[in-house]
């Protein structure tokens, strides 16, 4: 582990919210180009410290957001005015997948949900 990419990590780990690579950048420009914080983002992942899901946004597109392994399962809700992420505080499927890990003989390892909409501070 280099300082560059634990720098990232802790970046990752300390934040209330996932982060996309321009939000880590933004952080991180005094030590690293963006090109080093792309590449420490592939290794941390890669080492399953950090995970990483695909989310896209009417005004921003499609953007990768990355957030910390050590973090219990979470889902969260976006705001598409102010875009920021919020926790939700349980797992909608955790009595469904209690009970079934195997839907029609799939095997569900991780899921994702997307909750968009508008923050209390936006509307």
């Amino acid at each position: 582990m280099t300082n560059k990419r634990q720098a990232i990590l802790d970046l990752i780990q300390n934040s209330s919210q996932p982060l996309n690579p321009g939000q880590i950048f933004e952080d991180v420009k005094s030590k690293m180009n963006l090109t080093t914080v792309y590449r420490g983002l592939q290794y941390l992942e890669e080492e399953k410290y950090i995970s990483s899901f695909v989310f896209y946004c009417e005004n921003r597109g499609m953007e990768r957001y990355y957030a910390s392994k050590n973090l219990a399962h979470a889902h969260y809700m976006h705001c598409r005015k102010c875009h920021s992420f919020f926790p939700v505080s349980y797992c909608p499927l955790d009595n469904t997948f209690k009970q079934q890990k195997e839907i029609n003989g799939f095997l569900v390892e991780e899921h994702t949900i997307s909750f968009k909409g508008l923050c209390k501070s936006c509307r």
